[in-house]
């Protein structure tokens, strides 16, 4: 009995500190620099990561479990612990593989969310915490890595902190419509810049800002992002994952008449005039199409 509860022991404490030697690693990495964040487990950072970061940990897990802790424990008196490590390592990793299934369902679910949005009343009609989404996806289409809830604040302060080739910007999200956001807000997230070393701030709301928080943020690395400005941000963001998307398809399409490659082109007149299809680049001398897949 003192034997198994010792190994009880020396697991759950040797399981903490892995534990959190994982969650400095991976916030160090996440976020490039030395800005702090919020606690959380390390689990609950995984899901937050990409998936291919989850599959990693579970290998390293596994491979620490099964093959290194029963090298290294060799003494006689600790052969049970090793016996338990390297029964227990499939069942360690397959833990830490949970998170990685759940970052791949919420980056799906994003992006449906993103891409369903046709401007300020469909963006009214979500949740804060949707709100918050589908800006982060605004800014990941733009080439920036992003991670949400991730700094201090009064209410929150900082909702997004987006990374792109050194380049730090911090985002404040207010979904309002009838509220006009005031100086407050904007110097609070000057501070908070000029605290956290950032390159920008970035202050996004559905409604609009006063004079005084406009005249406030004039010349200064801040940001403003109205409603009208946020549609624009939005649907160019979906312009762009729309091209990605047919310049992807593109590589794939050959015509179903010669075999040739397809380009994009936009029917100039008859009942489709105006809407995208692909056409034969041999066109006059092949006339293969292929409709234009939304």
């Amino acid at each position: 009995n003192w034997n198994r509860y010792i190994l009880l022991i020396f697991c759950r404490e040797n399981y903490r500190a892995g534990c959190k030697t994982i969650q400095l690693s991976l916030e160090s990495v996440s976020r490039g620099g030395d800005m702090p964040r919020r606690n959380k487990s390390v689990l609950m950072e995984l899901t937050q990561a990409l998936w291919w970061v989850s599959v990693i940990v579970a290998i390293i897990v596994f491979v620490g479990m099964k093959f290194i802790v029963p090298a290294v424990l060799k003494d006689p008196l600790l052969s049970g612990l090793a016996n338990l490590s390297s029964s227990l390592a499939w069942l360690v990793a397959c833990i830490f593989l949970l998170p990685g299934a759940i970052s791949m369902f919420n980056a799906w679910r994003k992006g449906e969310l993103f891409q369903s949005q046709t401007g300020l009343a469909s963006l009214l009609k979500l949740s804060w915490k949707e709100f918050e989404e589908v800006i982060g996806e605004a800014y990941r289409i733009q080439g920036y890595t992003v991670i949400e809830n991730a700094g201090p604040g009064a209410d929150g302060g900082i909702d997004l902190v987006a990374n792109r080739e050194g380049e730090t910007i911090l985002v404040q999200c207010k979904h309002w419509k009838s509220k006009k956001i005031g100086v407050p807000t904007v110097r609070e997230m000057f501070g908070l810049w000029n605290a956290e070393r950032a390159s920008e701030v970035h202050i996004v709301t559905c409604g609009d800002f006063t004079d005084e928080a406009r005249q406030f943020a004039r010349g200064k690395p801040i940001r403003l992002i109205d409603g009208p400005a946020l549609v624009q941000l939005i649907n160019k963001a979906q312009k762009h994952q729309l091209d990605r998307a047919n310049k992807q398809e593109t590589s794939k399409i050959s015509c179903p008449q010669c075999g040739s490659n397809m380009v994009l082109r936009t029917a100039k007149v008859g009942a489709h005039a105006g809407k995208q299809f692909w056409g034969c680049e041999r066109f006059p001398e092949c006339k293969g199409i292929r409709l234009l897949k939304n």
